[in-house]
């Protein structure tokens, strides 16, 4: 399952990437582990984690620039410095892809989502959710589209069920997007 989560993330953000073509003007780095500390998901999730260790794709054909950041919870304060092994651990995963400006390529994120589901490959219903500017639960995980970011984050908790299934996810992306909406003042400012 851990595996699973963290591959369908990655392939579904690699399928929104893909969908949108050659961009004209490539879009500015961003880095999913500056977008959220390990102080805000302890204080959400009441548990210790890893600093985040970051592992970004790049500048993809598109024009956008994807990052992803995993934080093992219950972990010592400095992650291993090898690939972390998530088998039977508990994690927060981040996903998070800056588009290029005015290119309205961040909703493909979103509809990478729509296209999986149609196509069998996710088995929970896509529920809408009010964060950001548009945002849907997977089943897994939920995907966030404010402007010209997306995102996708992803709580796993093993040998626990949460009573309410993606309110972590929502506390975790009200930081995100509080990280995400400065960066968009910034670089509108300039």
């Amino acid at each position: 399952m851990t595996a699973t989560r963290r591959g369908l993330l990655l392939i579904l953000s690699a399928l929104a990437m893909a969908r949108t073509g050659m961009a004209q003007q490539a879009a500015p780095s961003i880095d999913a582990c500056a977008l959220l500390q390990p102080q805000e998901i302890a204080q959400v999730l009441g548990r210790s984690t890893s600093e985040g260790v970051r592992s970004d794709a790049g500048l993809e054909s598109n024009g956008a620039y994807s990052s992803s950041c995993i934080w093992v919870l219950d972990a010592p304060r400095t992650a291993p410095a090898e690939p972390l092994q998530l088998r039977g651990r508990s994690f927060v995963i981040l996903n998070a892809m800056q588009w290029p400006a005015g290119s309205s390529q961040a909703r493909s994120f979103l509809e990478s989502f729509h296209e999986a589901k149609a196509a069998g490959v996710l088995a929970a219903p896509l529920v809408p959710k009010k964060v950001g500017d548009e945002a849907l639960w997977w089943g897994d995980g939920l995907a966030v589209v404010r402007r010209n970011t997306s995102f996708g984050i992803s709580v796993r908790l093993v040998s626990e069920r949460s009573a309410a299934p993606g309110a972590y996810e929502e506390k975790l992306a009200s930081h995100v997007l509080q990280r995400v909406d400065a960066r968009n003042k910034a670089t509108t400012a300039r």
